[in-house]
């Protein structure tokens, strides 16, 4: 039918044979035979990845570009490459492009080639949906349902019809939210046909028939006669509605929207349609010299043949939607029957529109009869003004998921359906403004919408199957490179940062756009995008040397005491592609050297051969080189990483000279128990001595202290007899050896002999004391990073504290990561020192606890642990020392977290060391405490003797209450309240806690001290304090505003300068990887000012994040204490994760989290086994995450991999943000809200993330 408005008739004309083109595109027919083009190609591709998915790639460069030295690792076998990977190599070997099946959206389609780059066909509509893990086309055939109700056999929106009787006529689900209708009265079983359901004679008279489409609805009321025309329940059609997650509004023009709490628009509807069947007259069409006569089409439910339309009064309130029917058309006269009155719906995020002339300030976003077709042009044979035109269409193309892609080529392509001349017309592709389905567009407001003054690609054809013989015909713009190509590498990689989509429109050129001759009609459905392109890898993450130092900066450069030194790094693709890495040694801007890996798949760890000998100069030249690494793919080149200054110094040290006047020579000058100073010098001329390592045997140096400017370091020392009892001097030989920057060690220094003067020791022990002089001392476990872990020492002293040395150290990758172990301080052997103990949970899921046993000086660890088992899981372990059956020897008690908030208290009682099986002695049951919030301190609350165990419990709202167990000979109960704050009174998680003697009562009763954080770089020290049965607090000290910052600081207790009263101490990272040691001496009842008592360099690490596959998380937003959570427990695709109330037993609450490899990037799984997905691939800021199937172990979906960045905390509770890998934005809770069902969003990174940008993350027991 030449040049009408009607029926579309299309053929395939193309198919994907074009060899020679490395991004081959899609060839479509129009709207007819498409589907069965796409499920050919769907049949064919997943055939060539079956037959070529167990051949090895082969490498990606050969030898001879390789621009240096190094050994090339083993290529991926097959069997573990990404789909992405092996996809890649069947192009490569096959020559045809191979659809990567788990990149491909609901609206794309994503093809390796054969050169090695990729083509992604990006779709205006819906192409295919997702049915039991696989794609299938899109099937609007309804079938009925086991529970009785209808739905669509494949559609992308979520829609289920009524099988009759009540509930919905019809709903709509779409990213886990719905739209529901309901008819006012129970509903007849439906006849179904293809697409359509009819409810017959809902009213006398009346059928109600729903009809769907690939993403929505349409419902109409089919009025066939008169007599049921004057029904008078048609005055007023009321339907019920419903919505989850959704607010319905009624628009200015009728129509009405679904909107989502951010405002996004999700479903829609035009204004409200009814027609009758009058038939359009009949007229004469010309092509070209000839014409010829036509009859009108009969009218039907479809609009888009109705002569006679009227849109019908709207009204929009809570609950239901009512429409009002022209009552003229409906029982005028001249009326011919069926009359239709149609309301539809239909999911919004798919983008085109049109615009009328005819109709300049009508937008036709929402479903309208003239959106069945994409038009252009004026309209051949009509002279209504509307549907004359001109017209002219737009389209908006997503590329989100192309983030800084480099663009090889890319062009437009539809499937032309019907030209009003048989002679080939014009037709030109623009680049315009993006447009939104939330903003009207039309005739009179879209004209600045074309850019560029011009035209992108002008391009010609016809398609007029009954008069001309033509069938549909592609059409494709752009295929010159300076047309589309351009517009898309500007819009992926630009100045401005990745865009979410390009406009793009099409019109008649305007010389012509009046004339009927280029009349042109195209199907919507084939509208597509198509861009070959390669992602460049992302810049090596981990570059370092094998074992890892620091990267060194220009001016502080790392010294390496090595020439031929290796290096490894973590390469990442997020085309999932395989990678090269090359590793460059520089002088300056030269470059000495150049390796290259071998081929290694995306996110695995590469490792290069040793810098070759004779690169570096040996010995100690001073000459500052560095070194950078860089990822290659088949085709492109990441950025270089930012680069590592080093020197190399390989001269060993002399060995250090040590001298003493408290230990001078041989000679007896103090005596046993009391410190000694012992001073180390560099023994030659060296300037680069910067520690020291020490130790009484020659091969055990293991503790370690800082040398000062000139080299110089001073240690305090304590002798003690070997055995107990022992009343005679002590002798000690001391070793020393020397470290300089590049960690060379010196020989080790001539035996230097210590002397103690032998006396007995009277003076009852204090707790705290590691050298075991009768004061108070500091002990903390610190992380050095690189999986080195030590225990510092800082010793009191008669004017403060010595300076502060390593007692314990397990060097690098030592097997005691600080973040995976709990640690507790006591005199468990019962010898006046202070020694320590640490759970350590091993992959066996075996906890082991370790003794280390001080001498005075350094701690010393046996190979075996002193007790094992799988009763406890370390992430809900909070251990506590003290002498709770009161024979001398520290116990230690733990709180067992377990399921519901169930705690255990248990017991590991010690006998000079040696622990007994743990005892339980108490169980809250189920809905206790949880562990949580715990925080134990022991002490003799009660005076007698026996060290008490108290809870300091945070129970939220900066409330904290005082909950004590006490001792009974070794044996606790259940915990007495003894103290509340009330709510506002003190917040426990803002504050630390210590068991102390701070008045120093004869009985030794103790108090309860809190360093608590109020803000501002402002602190207290608060002690809550048993006078005369009743417990009450009073603050002892507060800094002033700002005068002391909390946040980074532990706190101590001690008796530190022997006086009686215990004092308390903070030990705080000032920056800079220095600490600072405040002590606040007690007056009985206050605590007097504060005094620094040492200052020093201890560890700058960044504190370890360790996550474990195989345990669940749950994710507290910090500002508002909820969880993360999956609506309802819902295990479908599309449900946006929020924030709930925590609920101990709510599994969708909890999470997993994988690693990538090797990266720093993890997916999030949920327990339905899917991923937190960033909905879309979107770039926009407030897009959520939900819930969605993973694709290919996460490989290659960078939308559903986020990198987790320490903020704070460590260990089993560390606080982290959450960035997108896709997007490079990070997670918060919407709008900072507190309120249940707040989504969670990404929006742009802040240099310091805000509380709802902070998610704390903890283990389920």
């Amino acid at each position: 039918m030449c040049g009408s408005a009607g029926s579309l008739g299309a053929t395939r004309v193309k198919t994907r044979a074009d060899a020679g083109r490395a991004g081959a595109d899609l060839r479509g027919g129009g709207a007819m035979t498409v589907w069965a083009g796409i499920t050919g190609w769907s049949t064919t591709l997943v055939a060539a990845l079956v037959v070529g998915s167990a051949v090895p790639p082969g490498p990606l460069f050969s030898p001879a570009d390789a621009g240096g030295t190094g050994a090339r690792s083993a290529e991926p076998a097959a069997a573990s490459l990404t789909e992405a990977a092996r996809a890649a190599e069947t192009a490569r070997r096959t020559g045809e492009p191979v659809e990567i099946l788990s990149e491909g959206t609901e609206t794309s389609r994503v093809f390796a080639n054969p050169s090695g780059t990729r083509t992604l066909e990006q779709y205006a509509l819906p192409i295919r949906t997702r049915r039991d893990g696989q794609w299938v086309p899109i099937d609007t055939r309804l079938v009925r349902d086991p529970d009785g109700r209808v739905s669509p056999a494949a559609t992308p929106v979520g829609l289920r019809l009524s099988g009759g009787g009540d509930g919905p006529l019809v709903a709509a689900e779409q990213d886990g939210a719905e739209l529901a209708l309901s008819w006012p009265t129970p509903l007849p079983e439906p006849i179904l046909a293809d697409d359509t359901a009819t409810y017959p004679e809902v009213l006398p008279g009346v059928d109600l028939q729903v009809r769907v489409n690939p993403v929505g609805f349409s419902q109409v009321l089919v009025v066939k006669n008169a007599a049921a025309a004057k029904n008078p329940a048609l005055r007023r059609i009321r339907f019920g509605t419903q919505t989850r997650g959704l607010t319905l509004r009624e628009g200015e023009d009728g129509s009405t929207v679904a909107v989502d709490p951010s405002g996004r628009p999700v479903f829609s509807s035009g204004p409200p349609l009814m027609w009758d069947s009058t038939p359009a007259p009949t007229g004469a069409e010309g092509v070209g010299a000839r014409s010829v006569a036509t009859e009108a089409p009969p009218v039907g439910p479809d609009p888009s043949t109705a002569y006679r339309q009227r849109v019908m009064e709207l009204e929009v309130k809570p609950g239901e939607l009512t429409v009002v029917p022209d009552q003229d058309l409906l029982t005028g006269p001249d009326t011919r029957y069926p009359v239709y009155l149609d309301p539809s719906y239909s999911a919004v995020q798919y983008r085109w529109t049109l615009v009328s002339k005819g109709a300049p300030n009508k937008s036709y976003w929402v479903h309208d009869h003239y959106r069945e077709d994409v038009r252009v042009g004026t309209t051949y044979g009509v002279s209504e003004a509307e549907a004359r035109g001109p017209w002219r269409t737009f389209f908006q193309m997503r590329v989100a998921r192309l983030p800084r892609a480099t663009i090889s080529r890319a062009w437009f392509s539809i499937s032309m359906t019907h030209t009003a001349s048989c002679s080939a017309t014009t037709v030109e592709l623009w680049h315009t403004k993006l447009i939104d389905p939330a903003t009207s567009v039309t005739w009179n407001n879209s004209g600045g919408h074309w850019l560029g003054g011009k035209a992108l690609f002008t391009q010609s054809g016809k398609a007029n199957k009954v008069t001309c013989g033509q069938p549909a015909l592609l059409m494709e713009f752009g295929l010159s490179p300076d047309t589309v190509t351009p517009v898309v590498q500007q819009a992926v990689a630009g100045a401005d940062g990745p865009q979410e989509a390009i406009g793009f429109g099409l019109r008649i050129p305007s010389a012509h756009e009046d004339e009927e001759t280029y009349w042109k009609r195209f199907n919507p459905s084939t509208a597509r995008l198509n861009i070959e392109y390669n992602t460049p890898p992302e810049i090596p993450t981990g570059v370092s040397t094998v074992p890892p130092t620091r990267c060194g900066t220009a001016t502080a450069p790392t010294v390496l005491n090595t020439t031929t030194p290796t290096f490894s790094a973590v390469g990442y693709d997020r085309d999932g592609d395989n990678l090269v890495h090359e590793l460059e040694v520089l002088s300056g801007e030269t470059v000495l050297t150049r390796l290259q890996s071998g081929t290694v798949g995306t996110g695995t760890v590469a490792r290069w051969s040793p810098v070759p000998a004779g690169t570096l100069p040996s010995g100690s030249s001073g000459t500052v080189f560095s070194y950078r690494a860089r990822s290659r793919d088949a085709s492109l080149t990441s950025g270089y990483t930012d680069r590592c200054y080093f020197t190399v110094d390989t001269t060993r040290p002399a060995p250090p000279v040590v001298s003493s006047t408290d230990y001078p020579g041989a000679t007896a000058a103090i005596p046993v128990g009391r410190a000694g100073m012992v001073t180390f010098d560099p023994g030659g001329a060296e300037t680069d001595v910067v520690a020291y390592r020490y130790g009484f045997s020659p091969d055990v140096t293991t503790m370690w202290v800082a040398a000062g400017a000139q080299g110089r370091a001073s240690v305090p020392i304590t002798l003690w007899p070997s055995s107990p009892g022992e009343t005679g001097d002590v002798r000690r030989t001391l070793y020393v050896r020397a470290i300089d920057r590049a960690g060379n060690s010196s020989p080790l220094s001539s035996g230097y002999e210590l002397v103690a003067r032998g006396r007995t020791v009277s003076d009852p022990p204090v707790r705290g004391d590691v050298n075991g002089d009768r004061r108070g001392d500091v002990t903390t476990l610190v992380d050095h990073g690189f999986g080195r872990t030590a225990v510092w020492n800082l010793l009191a002293a008669p004017d403060g504290f010595h300076p502060g040395y390593i007692g314990w150290d397990t060097d690098v990758s030592g097997g005691f990561p600080a973040d995976l172990v709990r640690s507790a301080a006591g005199d468990f052997d019962g010898d006046g020192r202070t020694d320590l103990v640490i759970f350590r949970e091993d992959a066996d899921k075996v906890v082991r606890l370790f003794l280390l046993r001080s001498d005075g000086n350094r701690f010393s660890a046996a190979s075996e642990p002193v007790w094992s088992g799988s009763t406890f899981r370390l992430s809900h372990l909070k251990a506590v020392a003290g002498d709770f059956d009161g024979d001398g020897d520290d116990d230690l008690a733990a709180y067992q977290g377990l399921v519901d908030g169930q705690v255990r208290l248990w017991t590991f009682r010690s006998d000079r060391g040696a622990f007994a099986a743990p005892v339980s002695h108490w169980d809250s049951g189920a809905g206790g405490p949880g562990v949580a919030g715990a925080n134990l301190v022991a002490g003799d609350f009660d005076g007698d003797g026996d060290d008490d165990v108290a809870d300091v419990h945070d129970v939220g709202g900066a409330r904290t209450r005082l909950m004590v167990h006490t001792a009974t000979a070794g044996a606790f109960g259940a915990p007495a309240q003894v103290w509340d704050s009330g709510a506002g009174g003190l917040d426990a998680a803002r504050s630390r806690f210590v068991a102390a003697n701070v008045t120093g009562d004869a009985a030794g009763v103790a108090e309860v001290v809190a360093l608590v954080d109020d803000g501002a770089a402002t602190a207290r020290l608060v002690t809550i304090a048993r006078q005369d049965g009743t417990w009450t607090a009073a603050t002892w000290w507060s800094s002033g505003a700002g005068g002391f910052d909390a946040t980074r600081a532990t706190l101590a207790a001690g008796d530190f300068d022997a006086d009686g009263r215990d004092d308390v101490a903070t030990l705080s990272d000032i920056g800079g990887g220095n600490r600072r040691l405040v002590s606040f001496p007690s007056t009985g009842t206050g605590f007097a000012s504060a005094r620094t008592g040492w200052e020093g360099y201890v560890s700058d690490a960044t504190p370890t994040l360790h996550i474990d596959p195989t345990r669940k998380y749950r994710i507290h937003p910090v500002h508002s204490g909820k969880c993360l959570d999956v609506p309802g427990g819902s295990s479908a695709n599309d449900v946006v994760i929020d924030q709930w109330d925590c609920v101990t037993t709510a599994t969708w609450e909890q999470f997993r989290f994988e690693r990538v490899g090797a990266s720093p990037y993890f997916q999030i799984r949920t327990a339905a086994e899917k991923c937190v997905d960033l909905k879309a691939w979107s770039l926009l800021d407030g897009t959520p995450v939900l819930q969605y199937t993973c694709h290919d172990a996460g490989v290659t979906k960078p939308n559903q991999q986020f990198r987790l960045e320490w903020v704070s905390g460590s260990g089993y509770e560390p606080v982290v943000r959450l960035q997108v890998v896709h997007s490079g934005k990070c997670l918060q809770v919407s709008g900072g809200s507190v309120a249940n069902g707040a989504q969670i969003v990404q929006t742009p990174c802040a240099t310091t993330p805000p509380p709802e940008a902070r998610f704390i993350l903890r283990m389920e027991p």
